[in-house]
């Protein structure tokens, strides 16, 4: 796994590509309910490592 940024710009770009990445938001419920990324899976951060087994290894992957 890389530790890469990726801006907005290039990740709005890769939503309208073939390939979209899986975009995880690790904020609380509260912030998850009040908006998010169409599309994005919420796995609060507290709770990432216990379900690392939802996250796909064949497919870019971007938290926020």
């Amino acid at each position: 796994m890389a530790d890469e940024y990726i801006s907005p710009d290039e990740l709005h770009a890769q939503l309208d590509g073939p390939e979209t990445p899986l975009i995880i938001d690790v904020r609380g419920a509260e912030e998850f309910d009040a908006g998010h990324i169409l599309g994005a899976v919420h796995i609060p951060g507290d709770e990432l490592a216990q379900r690392l087994d939802e996250i796909p290894v064949n497919r870019a992957v971007v938290p926020y």
